[in-house]
């Protein structure tokens, strides 16, 4: 930040990612304020720890008044682990912004979009004006599954595809159909974003496309790009954009920025991940990882679990692809969970993997001496998907009777 009161002083201070004036951005929050009718920035605020805090209501009421001349998509986020959250995006989904420092496309590409279409997520229509602004070829797909690639490598190959977008999990199904049909494509740049990789996925995507290049964004449709990867820097790391700060906080990292050409401005906006300050191989600056959900809790017969721990650890174990939790509700209860079971893709044995993962998380090994069978582990053929997003949930609700 330009100074200590840019966002208060103390830790909290320290552990901000960004820079930017602390004048700027009280300017900024009395401008979103007043297009609202919201209440005025009060005169004895001197840091960012001085506003509140804003949320999808907000975003949807500053957003609806700064697309209102212009006109605007209307999207949502959420609906994976949450409910959908309305936002109007600008129609120029703030690309000048972005093609400053990060262009993965050029002139003569042709960019396969498997991003899902439609229900009003972003990402498809995203991918379809990126690959416009920088004058590349775009082929408008949605996702496939693995056992349709081989019949698409010709079409695919005749039109000189050498580019693709999508989630880890679309693009990994990609890379193994291509593996299924002993078949190499042209493939040299991936876009991805909308979930984070797992090793699995990295893995398989590499080996089908040895010379790719990833670059991939981090944001949401409520503030679209945050931050960005390139083909330089580590999968889990990202950087900032200029002219934005981040606040980290275990209920969500609280976003602010300042400056023209963004989707909507921000003040202090409530995102859903817990996000760290992190280095990069890249050296560039004002890195970031997210460290998962900021929902990622739950509470198990008294224990405190986190899905991402758990998560971490199962797939961690040998003969695991990916895996998944399914969530009972306890009966009457809305936030604690009666029952646990760990679906997972792989060849390796569910009681190994049971015994792993009670071994290195204590409180679940403690619960299963009480509850034996309020943790269980199953191998399934495939995990479960979002049908919106073609995304894979870390965890699937439900309810006691189900």
């Amino acid at each position: 930040m330009a100074g200590p009161t840019a966002g208060g002083a103390g830790d909290a201070a320290a552990r901000m990612i960004g820079a930017v004036p602390w004048d700027e951005l009280r300017d900024q929050a009395r401008c979103n304020a007043a297009a609202v009718g919201g209440g005025a920035v009060p005169d004895t605020a001197t840091g960012l720890a001085d506003l509140p805090v804003t949320g999808p209501d907000e975003i949807f009421a500053v957003s609806h008044v700064v697309t209102r001349q212009t006109g605007g998509l209307l999207l949502s986020s959420g609906g994976t682990t949450g409910q959908p959250k309305l936002t109007y995006v600008a129609y120029h989904q703030a690309l000048d912004r972005l093609l400053r420092q990060w262009r993965p496309l050029v002139t003569g590409d042709l960019l396969l979009n498997l991003f899902t279409p439609g229900r009003l997520w972003a990402s498809h229509y995203y991918m379809q004006a990126l690959a416009q602004r920088c004058g590349a070829d775009v082929a408008p797909f949605g996702p496939i599954t693995p056992e349709e690639v081989d019949g698409w490598l010709p079409t695919l190959r005749r039109l000189g595809v050498n580019a693709v977008a999508g989630t880890p999990t679309a693009l990994a199904d990609l890379a193994r159909g291509v593996l299924d049909a002993g078949a190499t494509t042209p493939v040299q740049k991936i876009i991805w974003m909308a979930e984070p990789w797992t090793e699995e996925k990295v893995t398989i995507v590499r080996k089908a496309f040895p010379q790719v290049q990833l670059w991939g964004n981090y944001g949401s449709v409520e503030t679209y790009v945050i931050a960005t990867n390139t083909p330089t820097c580590d999968t889990s790391v990202l950087h900032l954009m200029p002219d934005q700060v981040l606040e980290p906080d275990d209920d969500g990292a609280l976003l602010s920025r300042v400056g023209d050409g963004w989707t909507v401005p921000t003040v202090r906006y409530r995102l859903g991940d817990r996000l760290a300050a992190a280095t990069c191989a890249c050296g560039g600056p004002d890195g970031l990882r997210v460290l998962g959900r900021a929902d990622d809790a739950i509470k198990l017969h008294g224990a405190l679990v986190g899905i991402g721990a758990v998560l971490e650890i199962v797939r961690a174990a040998p003969g695991v692809r990916d895996a998944q939790l399914q969530l009972r509700r306890a009966t009457g209860e809305r936030h604690s969970v009666g029952a646990v079971t760990v679906h997972y893709t792989g060849d390796a044995d569910p009681a190994a993997v049971r015994t792993r993962l009670l071994h290195q998380f204590y409180d679940l090994g403690v619960v299963a001496q009480h509850h034996p069978a309020a943790i269980a582990v199953e191998q399934v053929p495939q995990l479960r998907r979002v049908d919106r997003t073609n995304k894979i949930p870390p965890m699937i609700w439900l309810e006691p009777s189900e």
